[in-house]
């Protein structure tokens, strides 16, 4: 009977004990492996209207440019009116059309984001760390827009089983980069915790530690700060019950023997 008394007072401590780690913020490096990744998931609220539209657009510039025909000096007195006029009635409605604006926008890569930014819903943000060196890095992240790292704009590209992944390439001993993800609609009935994943060859795995998810078993610990303070007193409790039971049974048999 002792022995199961001394087991589940050792197994009261060594939970207790680590869910206090674990509240306290100690508990990341706990067999951490070499690749890991911080990453914090938050809304991207979109004002409404926001965006460009390239019918308007479109109709501006060919309003714009028929107007500078009409009123260059230059082009009326080098083409001829009648020239002018089917410039002005074929030429530009067949030029500044909606496809073609819409076309053109998207080729310019800073016009191109701002078409794109009404899609956004979400972002993933943070660290990845190597403790060693590591080839072929890569981080999944379903419904995946647009990516930066460190930076700079990175490709983002669709694996075999058709989640969105970003390809950070080689990573040395203690090197680290800062990534933002922007993600769309789809992502917010997306599980992040079981999605979002990081990797190297040779069957490298890494850890994410997403914070910032909602829907999960204890989100409200994130908000409600007394919720904290409630669960480290009953892990406290229980890590001094434990130690209780531990030393009574000790103590009992010094004072008998005595």
């Amino acid at each position: 009977m002792r022995f199961w008394n001394i087991l589940i007072a050792l197994c009261l401590i060594l939970s207790a004990g680590l869910g206090l780690v674990v509240l306290a913020g100690g508990a990341r490096g706990l067999l951490a492996p070499a690749l890991q990744a911080e990453l914090v998931v938050q809304d991207f609220p979109i004002p409404q209207g926001f965006g460009l539209d390239p019918e308007r657009v479109a109709g501006f510039m060919a309003d714009e440019l028929g107007n500078r025909l009409k009123d260059d000096l230059a082009i009326r007195i080098t083409l001829k009116a009648d020239v002018l006029k089917k410039v002005r009635e074929i030429v530009l409605p067949r030029l500044m059309n909606v496809v073609a604006v819409n076309s053109m926008m998207h080729d310019i890569p800073e016009l191109s984001a701002i078409l794109d930014i009404a899609a956004f819903k979400r972002t993933v943000q943070g660290t990845i760390r190597s403790a060693k060196d590591a080839q072929d890095v890569a981080l999944t992240v379903p419904s995946a827009l647009l990516a930066e790292v460190d930076g700079k704009k990175i490709k983002v590209i669709t694996t075999s089983t058709g989640l969105q992944a970003l390809t950070l390439g080689d990573m040395k001993a203690g090197e680290s980069h800062q990534i933002i993800v922007w993600m769309d609609a789809t992502s917010v009935g997306v599980d992040m915790g079981r999605n979002v994943k990081l990797g190297a060859a040779d069957g490298q795995r890494g850890r994410v530690l997403l914070s910032g998810d909602q829907g999960w078993f204890g989100a409200d610990v994130e908000s409600l700060r007394w919720s904290r303070g409630l669960i480290g007193a009953l892990l406290a409790g229980v890590l001094l019950f434990g130690l209780l039971s531990l030393m009574l049974p000790i103590l009992t048999r010094r004072q008998g023997g005595s």
